[in-house]
């Protein structure tokens, strides 16, 4: 089974969304974010040909074949975070992830961190959980964690995948979206594993799996870069869009920008570098409310020393400029 095709069988119960009465405001703040996660990742697969991540209400996740005796033999093991950002790429992230292999365990199993990788507003978390005879476990079960950092509770976004590695083995992904970038080159994180998914239920875990981690992204900030534009750009229907900064890291490049004197949520950016060559978005959110920040992702895209530039367009990649606007 291809991911191509666990993506075409996605069923979606938005029910529990409904299980106290909401406010308008509410409601569009909700549809607003499972648009961010799930409508533009089926319109990242058109761009880049395969979505990465998922969230709660969402459950996707792949198979790999693998032969008898493989991994069963092996008594440790799982993907790096370098597959989960992008499984079609070399990557190698080795000099910003903290390598962490501690385990924890409770009736339902064995769960062992692997990896922590912060990436600007970004944390990434891999694991690999290796469930109880008794527990029933397979790809499209996803295991959420709540996180502290650095002492203080995060508004947080939380993305998840499960791979199965064998039937008795699973690598757990999760990505977690910061309200805010963290600004210390040591980060203590507290990671609680505490919820499993599986649309349409979610379940309470009664002894969660906890770790304590030190994580270190002082090479990362060395080598981050915050552009701050502030650019106002009126596009071709009269529409104008604030560009706010373009920040940019060994790992990936993030636009923010204002749509709230747009009439349309559908302005997206691509970046194209002095010789011509264009990077297509990862991920993306977008809202014109007054107050609401629009983000757009690349993910595996940092910007050199040579000029780049930001190409607005709609969703069917029409150009809404007839400009490139320069990041400087």
């Amino acid at each position: 089974m291809t991911i191509y095709k666990d993506l075409n069988d996605v069923k979606l119960d938005l029910s529990e969304f409904e299980e106290r009465p909401l406010s308008k405001h509410e409601q569009k703040r909700i549809l607003k974010q499972f648009k961010r996660k799930i409508s533009l990742k089926t319109y990242r697969k058109k761009w880049l040909g395969a979505s990465l991540a998922v969230i709660a209400v969402c459950i996707l996740g792949f198979s790999l074949t693998l032969g008898k005796g493989t991994i069963a033999n092996m008594p440790f093991t799982g993907e790096t975070i370098e597959k989960y950002i992008n499984e079609n790429k070399n990557l190698d992230y080795s000099s910003y992830k903290t390598i962490i292999g501690e385990s924890a365990e409770n009736e339902l199993g064995k769960l062992t961190l692997n990896e922590v990788m912060i990436d600007h507003d970004q944390v990434y978390f891999s694991a690999t959980f290796e469930p109880a005879e008794h527990v029933p476990f397979d790809y499209q079960t996803q295991i959420i964690p709540e996180v502290r950092i650095n002492g203080e509770d995060y508004d947080v976004r939380t993305g998840a995948q499960s791979i199965e590695l064998n039937s008795r083995m699973f690598t757990i992904y999760n990505d977690i979206e910061l309200s805010q970038a963290i600004e210390t080159e040591d980060v203590k994180i507290e990671i609680n594993y505490n919820t499993l998914t599986k649309a349409p239920d979610r379940t309470m875990i009664e002894h969660p799996w906890t770790f304590d981690v030190n994580v270190s992204q002082a090479q990362l900030l060395k080598e981050k870069k915050v552009f701050e534009l502030d650019k106002l750009i009126t596009l071709n229907n009269g529409d104008a869009v604030t560009i706010q900064r373009v920040v940019t890291s060994p790992i990936s490049t993030t636009v923010y920008y204002d749509l709230s004197d747009s009439q349309s949520e559908e302005i997206y950016f691509s970046i194209q570098s002095e010789d011509g060559q264009v990077g297509t978005f990862s991920s993306a959110f977008t809202s014109n409310d007054t107050g609401d920040v629009s983000v757009i992702r690349f993910n595996g895209l940092q910007l050199g020393d040579q000029p780049y530039y930001l190409l607005p367009h709609d969703f069917e990649d029409q150009p809404l400029t007839e400009i490139a606007i320069p990041i400087q």
